[in-house]
């Protein structure tokens, strides 16, 4: 697995989430993202968890909604 921590992703609806953190839980791999302004210089208030799902050799992200999964992320991803 490699480290995204402080790349951009680049969503399918052409939003761009920089990766402030990245975890591992049950197996699966898991990013938090704060969405870049469109000019690419600022932060919106905009942060999701996004999971990594690979297919075919590939990977994308989905955005994480399991109320269970978003709570020990939200409790155990720390800020330095």
């Amino acid at each position: 697995m490699e480290n995204l921590t402080n790349q951009v992703l680049t969503l399918a609806n052409g939003k761009n989430y920089l990766v402030l953190r990245q975890a591992a839980y049950r197996g699966n791999v898991y990013y938090l993202g704060a969405e870049v302004t469109p000019d690419g210089q600022d932060f919106t208030n905009e942060f999701l968890f996004f999971e990594r799902v690979e297919r075919d050799g590939k990977f994308n992200v989905k955005r994480v909604t399991d109320t269970e999964v978003l709570n020990v992320l939200g409790k155990n991803i720390k800020f330095e």
